[in-house]
Order: structure tokens, then C-alpha cells, then sequence
């Protein structure tokens, strides 16, 4: 029982993680909508070079801009995480079943 309801609470933790990455992806694009938008009101080239090359812009798929690091890098991060947990959670299943097995078997 047990690992049942271990493997309970990670399917949950799975589901919440993913929740997560995809609320993470909405709120950061709307932070750089928005950032940019507030940058926009300010002139010369200092302001282009620091919304093009560090700041990005939304969907952009440039390594290295803020943009990049928090729209694609940080979901993937958690999508990643939630994978890990999904593997154990199915590994733990498994074992579980193969243990039951041999037992009975």
C-alpha cells in the first residue's frame, strides 16, 4: 500500500510541475511584453541594443537573451523535472508489480 501511495502523490507532483512550466511560459511572456513595452518609451541605440541582444523578444528563439532564458530554458527545465518524476514513478510502479509477482510466483 505504500508504494501506491507514493506513487499517488508523484503523479500529482507530475500533473503540478507541468501546470507549472505552462503558467511559468504565459507569465513570462507576458513579463517581456511588458518590459519591452516599458523600454520602448526610452530612445537612442542603447535601448535597441539592450532589447535586441540581452532582453530579446517574446517567442524568439535567441540563446542568451532574457527572452530565450525565461519563454523556452526555464519551462523545458520544469518539463524536464516532471519526466524524471513521471520515469521513477513508472519504475516504482513496475517494480512494485514484479515484486508482487515474484512473491506469488
Amino acid at each position: 500500500m505504500a508504494m501506491l501511495v507514493d506513487n499517488e502523490k508523484m503523479e500529482s507532483a507530475v500533473s503540478s510541475i507541468q501546470t507549472a512550466s505552462t503558467n511559468f511560459k504565459s507569465k513570462a511572456t507576458a513579463f517581456i511584453a511588458d518590459l519591452t513595452a516599458a523600454l520602448s518609451t526610452f530612445e537612442g541605440e542603447t535601448k535597441d541594443a539592450l532589447i535586441q541582444s540581452k532582453i530579446g523578444t517574446s517567442g524568439s528563439e535567441t540563446e542568451g537573451t532574457l527572452a530565450y532564458f525565461v519563454e523556452k530554458q526555464i519551462p523545458d527545465l520544469l518539463n524536464g523535472l516532471a519526466k524524471l518524476l513521471e520515469g521513477n514513478r513508472n519504475t516504482i510502479e513496475k517494480s512494485d508489480q514484479q515484486l508482487a509477482e515474484a512473491i506469488r510466483g
